[in-house]
């Protein structure tokens, strides 16, 4: 296939772009800064600069592409760069008719809220993420007012880690018997398995260990 990945220079976007090659895929790496992906070398890789913020370098990113894959984010500071992101890539999308976006976002925005430990909800998201949490859940509301076959990805804490092809997914709201962490590797693969699976075709889907 072909695809475009946002947030290619993040920790977890760079696994896209290493899995997504590694399992033959014609990838386009979306950077602001190319030279954060210069470690990653092949015939298949072609790197689009630009800012996310832009309109028009994200058409012309996405222009010719059948898959986009977003892995956008930002600090725990006060942003709407995912919600303003993710705006701008499904319009690109929706003029140039590509219907594919999966979207990475965060295990507690809305019903996955459940799912979180006690600390994780009462402590470390109002003191420390809330700005980011917040961003998401407007992010989410983008996608899935739009007429995209969207899926969106909600892991829980991100690690560096191996990819062990181990984990759960689609569990409901009331699960508790999740460990709240996850290696980004591993979530790389799951979001590279959407790109022909249509299980979770204008879902959103929980995945942890």
């Amino acid at each position: 296939m072909k695809l475009v990945i946002f947030g290619s220079t993040g920790a977890t976007g760079k696994e896209l772009v290493k899995q997504a090659l590694e399992n033959g895929h014609d990838v386009t790496a979306f950077a602001r800064n190319p030279q954060k992906i210069d470690d990653i070398k092949s015939p298949k890789l072609k790197i689009s600069s630009g800012d996310v913020l832009d309109p028009q370098s994200v058409e012309r990113a996405i222009s010719n592409q059948e898959v986009v894959i977003s892995a956008i984010g930002a600090g725990p500071e006060r942003t709407t760069l995912r919600q303003d992101g993710t705006r701008i890539i499904v319009e690109a999308m929706e003029r140039l008719s590509i219907k594919r976006l999966i979207s990475l976002s965060s295990l507690g925005v809305g019903d996955s809220r459940a799912n979180l430990g006690m600390v994780t909800k009462y402590i470390i998201i109002p003191l420390f993420i809330r700005h980011a949490f917040s961003d998401h859940e407007k992010q989410e509301v983008v996608i899935k007012n739009c007429s995209l076959d969207w899926i969106i990805v909600r892991p829980p804490h991100l690690k560096d880690g191996p990819r062990t092809s181990t984990y759960k997914h689609g569990f409901p709201p009331t699960e508790r018997e999740i460990k709240g962490i996850i290696s980004r590797a591993d979530v790389a693969e799951f979001m590279l398995k959407q790109i022909e699976d249509d299980k979770y075709l204008r879902k959103t889907v929980g995945i942890s260990y």
